[in-house]
């Protein structure tokens, strides 16, 4: 898949496409649905399908104050849209003036002049333009003059839920990671950056791979059944959530650390996709190291065990 960061305007105009157009933070079911509507059409009319996404989240620049963070870094929401089948992704930065823009100059000079769409594909609760003045009837108008149609999905529910991202972001509050599979049709998972820590893992006989801070809803503290993906490796594993309560000076910001079964090689550096399987135990305060060693002992053993069953 074609990545494409643009500010404005395309580096050149795309041959005949078929677009889906959102956030998709999440990648969850209903964005799969829309996407591959994309994609599907794209090949039946031999067209390119593409994928046009925003970053920043435009409710993070518009209303700060009431975003929350993403459910995923946007690579990991690149990667998860490529592997989809997608020809591009337009990566549109979002800021104030180009919401402010009318929603005339996004169909007239984007969709049509740079996208040269000939189909835009879009969920239900799809607005666009200053001040969210587009609407899903005024797009399918003006793609009748512009020589473009708009299909409209709608949104997939479930047990009487709509997936939405607001929705995904609350199940990972709360740690349902069975809900989470069922929504997000995969194992909940985040992709993070490995940077060095204190080397306190290795002090204590079990090495860990300290994650990059990253702007997204973290799982409820406590340690998970976990496989890590990086480059052409799988390795199972466990991952602690928490703040490291043992110690005399707990961390302040929640940290994720991932300690990878029969693994001897370091990840410093790269960029490694965990995805939780099952919560093992809550996060505690020990009296001592020694306690905690003991602990990590028996969780590494009920782990080689969990994943002997699979």
């Amino acid at each position: 898949m074609k990545r494409i960061f643009i500010r404005g305007h395309l580096p050149r105009k795309l041959k005949a496409s078929v677009a889906a157009i959102g956030v998709f933070d999440g990648v969850h079911r209903g964005h799969q649905k829309v996407i591959r509507r994309a994609v599907a059409e794209a090949r039946r009319l031999g067209a390119v399908s593409v994928v046009v996404t925003f970053d920043p989240h435009p409710v993070a620049v518009l209303h700060p104050r009431r975003f929350i963070p993403y459910i995923m870094t946007l690579e990991h929401r690149l990667n998860l849209i490529e592997a989809l089948g997608v020809d591009v992704c337009v990566v549109v930065k979002f800021d104030k003036r180009f919401s402010a823009q009318k929603p005339e100059r996004f169909v007239h000079d984007f969709l049509v002049a740079q996208l040269n769409v000939r189909k835009v594909i879009i969920g239900r609760d799809f607005h666009f333009g200053c001040g969210r003045k587009g609407s899903i009837p005024l797009l399918k108008s003006m793609g009748r003059d512009a020589g473009f149609l708009v299909e409209q999905l709608n949104i997939i529910k479930d047990i009487n839920k709509s997936i939405k991202s607001t929705y995904i972001k609350k199940l990972i509050a709360d740690g349902d990671l069975a809900c989470l599979k069922h929504f997000l049709a995969r194992p909940y998972s985040f992709l993070g950056e490995v940077e060095k820590g204190d080397a306190r893992g290795r002090r204590l006989g079990y090495r860990t791979a300290n994650f990059k801070k990253e702007n997204v809803v973290i799982l409820p503290s406590g340690i998970y059944f976990v496989r890590a993906r990086w480059g052409r490796k799988t390795r199972n594993g466990l991952c602690y959530i928490g703040r490291r309560p043992t110690f005399k000076r707990a961390d302040a910001r929640v940290i994720q650390e991932l300690h990878m079964l029969d693994h001897r090689g370091g990840v410093y550096g790269q960029k490694v996709l965990v995805e939780f399987l099952k919560k093992l135990r809550d996060d505690k305060r020990f009296s001592d190291e020694e306690e905690l060693v003991q602990q990590i002992s028996s969780d590494v053993r009920k782990a080689r065990a969990f994943f002997a069953r699979l």
